[in-house]
């Protein structure tokens, strides 16, 4: 087709729209009715839904006041029901005497106190009701009044005071009634205006709209019928439109079509093929084709390098000249998979290069296919990865030797550990005798002559029995250590605040005569040795008691809180703290960051402390300031429990 022709068919084109222009013209009035119509339709439609809205707000209003008068009026009758009962209670205690009457007694004013200011709160709005209510509560005081003054007259007789003031109680009763009586009729006259002005709201809304309804219908119907003539007009003029044009825009489309089609193709076919010719030569792996039978059909320059090959000396060769003796049916596995239509994924293999070398090489196969979907062949892309499996079986025999060495290492140290414990063991238990026959003879000369001794003399005995009494407490410190190196830990469920309030429980003679605050919150069940747990916290809070006596008050706190991404439990003091660059010292055996003149101690306990939570496979650490006390972490390795109350008790304690 020319562009002659194209232009001579737009030509034809344009003639035809004019002569259908005429029929455009003749629906223009018809276009401007229908538009009209539907604007006045939307707007009615609108109308209508705000009318609808407006008169739900105006029934949701009349029912809270309706709503509202029913309170009022159950709110009145509540009141005086209540003055009466509270009247009769009181009567019942004149004439008895029994103290127990006085309680509903009581009750029932509060609640008559209540209701007052219910009815002041639910007539805000009522101008009349207000002054009604002013007359109302001294009416009540009044009648409560009254009832006091019997009931003080019977406790005062201690009998019955007679009936002289039934008359007064009655009349003042009925001057309450009558109240009542004035508010329920007020209430009971809004509800029958509320009432009414419900209904009438109600009938002038249900009038619009069944009117609007049916005028709204109407509007639609005669759019509706507009709109038919109005397709049907534009429906033949577009009929003559498409009848000319039809065949002019078949023709242009399927030849522009066709040519657009196949220029992308050319264009698309060309891309395609210049990208991967660009990408397959670049490669560093090495990437070629083979038939069905095995034989190469391709070789790129990768594969000259991992192979050793050129492309002229591996071309139209079978691939099996790749594969080791020892790996000869390998590749007929793999003809057979691609036969099938099977790809062939990422698999490690040996194979064996010009000069004879054997590589370890990472091949993939992927199925090739012609026009019609048939398999011809296969692509496979193979990584050289000898220098990688080399590293690996490097990698995998240090590991196997550094493993070894770990073994042999542990047993050493498990060793060393079990000799210094036993030694440790065993001087602490020979040292106990000889202490105690320090302490004994030193004793035996205090008692027996004391009195011809100097006092110089006596003094000197004074200390070898201390420090014969400090070092049995080492010995029998060193032992406790000792014995814990060896003990099997007995795991259960245990609640942590059972185990702090047996503790604090424990050291309470120790801090008689000091002021001491204790903030304890809430710890967890966890699994654990409750009894080494137990010697933890008596470590801790006996440390936290004793670096906090100068302080007044001495602020103890035990809690739990999250470190450093896991949950620890904490004990704090606000006593004399420490220089936090001597804290590596802190849990040594025997070392003290104090003198036993300030505080006293051994310098075992947290030394005790972090071998009992390591054999829980937790840690512990402490974070401190000088002068202003310090706060010890330690995490348990067993997992937390949400124990019930009941439970709880059965696991070792209640929180």
């Amino acid at each position: 087709m020319t562009v002659l022709e194209a232009i001579s068919g737009r030509n034809g084109h344009k003639e035809m729209t004019e002569s259908c222009g005429c029929d455009v013209r003749t629906g223009s009035s018809l276009r401007r009715k229908v538009t009209g119509g539907l604007i006045a339709a939307v707007l009615l439609t609108a109308f209508l839904s705000f009318w609808l809205w407006h008169s739900a707000r105006r029934a949701e209003q009349d029912a809270y006041w309706v709503s509202h008068t029913y309170e009022v009026m159950a709110m009145i009758e509540g009141t005086l029901r209540d003055v009466r009962d509270t009247n009769a209670t009181a009567n019942e205690f004149v004439s008895s005497g029994q103290e127990s009457l006085l309680v509903p007694y009581q009750a029932g004013r509060s609640t008559i106190s209540r209701d007052e200011d219910t009815l002041r709160r639910l007539m805000a709005d009522n101008l009349s009701q207000q002054k009604r209510m002013q007359m109302f509560e001294p009416q009540v005081r009044a009648v409560l009044e009254f009832d006091e003054t019997q009931i003080a007259k019977r406790r005062q007789l201690g009998a019955y005071p007679g009936g002289g003031g039934a008359r007064e109680i009655r009349r003042l009763v009925v001057a309450l009634r009558a109240t009542t009586q004035d508010m329920h009729a007020e209430e009971m006259r809004l509800l029958s205006l509320r009432l009414q002005g419900m209904a009438a709201d109600q009938r002038l809304t249900r009038f619009i709209a069944i009117a609007g309804l049916f005028l709204e219908i109407g509007l639609w119907s005669l759019a509706f019928l507009v709109i038919i003539h109005e397709i049907e007009v534009s429906g033949r003029a577009t009929l003559q439109l498409n009848a000319l044009n039809a065949e002019l825009e078949q023709r242009v489309g399927e030849r522009t079509a066709a040519l657009q089609s196949e220029i992308a193709d050319r264009r698309r076919t060309q891309e395609i093929a210049e990208r991967l010719a660009a990408v397959v030569e670049s490669s560093g792996d090495a990437i070629m084709t083979k038939a069905l039978d095995g034989t190469i059909t391709a070789w790129n320059l990768g594969a000259e390098k991992v192979f050793g090959y050129s492309s002229e000396e591996a071309v139209g060769k079978p691939i099996a000249m790749l594969l080791p003796p020892e790996r000869a049916e390998e590749e007929s596995g793999i003809l057979s998979r691609i036969r099938r239509g099977e790809n062939v994924a990422h698999y490690d293999t040996v194979r064996v290069r010009k000069d004879g070398k054997n590589i370890d090489v990472s091949v993939s196969i992927s199925l090739l296919r012609d026009h019609t979907g048939a398999i011809v062949g296969a692509s496979k892309i193979a990584r050289d990865i000898t220098v990688r499996k080399a590293a690996e079986r490097e990698v995998q025999a240090l590991n196997h030797n550094l493993e070894a060495r770990v073994i042999e290492r542990t047993a050493e140290l498990k060793a060393s550990n079990h000799e210094l414990e036993a030694f440790s063991y065993s001087v602490s238990h020979d040292l106990r005798v000889p202490i105690r026959h320090i302490r004994g003879f030193a004793k035996i000369l205090v008692e027996r002559f004391c009195s011809s001794l100097p006092a110089e003399a006596q003094e000197h005995l004074h200390l070898i029995e201390q420090g014969a009494s400090r070092m049995g407490q080492l010995v029998d410190e060193l032992l406790k250590l000792a014995r814990l190196g060896r003990q099997v830990l007995s795991v259960e469920v245990t609640g942590l605040s059972s185990l702090v309030k047996d503790v604090v429980s424990l050291l309470t003679p120790e801090i008689e005569g000091r002021q001491v605050e204790w903030k304890i919150g809430e710890l967890p069940f966890v699994e654990c040795d409750p009894t080494l747990t137990r010697q933890v916290f008596q470590n801790l809070i006996s440390n936290a008691l004793k670096y906090s006596r100068p302080r007044s008050p001495a602020v103890i706190e035990i809690g739990e809180t999250e470190k450093e991404g896991e949950q620890a439990i904490f004990v704090k003091d606000n006593g004399v703290g420490f220089n936090m660059k001597y804290s590596d010292k802190l849990f040594g055996v025997f070392q003290r960051l104090h003198v036993a003149e300030e505080f006293e101690g051994t310098g075992i306990g947290l030394a005790t402390v972090e071998r009992i939570i390591k054999k829980h496979g937790g840690r512990v650490w402490v974070e401190a300031e000088l002068d202003r006390g310090a706060t010890f972490y330690f995490t348990l390795s067993g997992a937390e429990h949400p124990v019930p109350e009941k439970a709880a008790a059965a696991a070792g304690g209640s929180l």
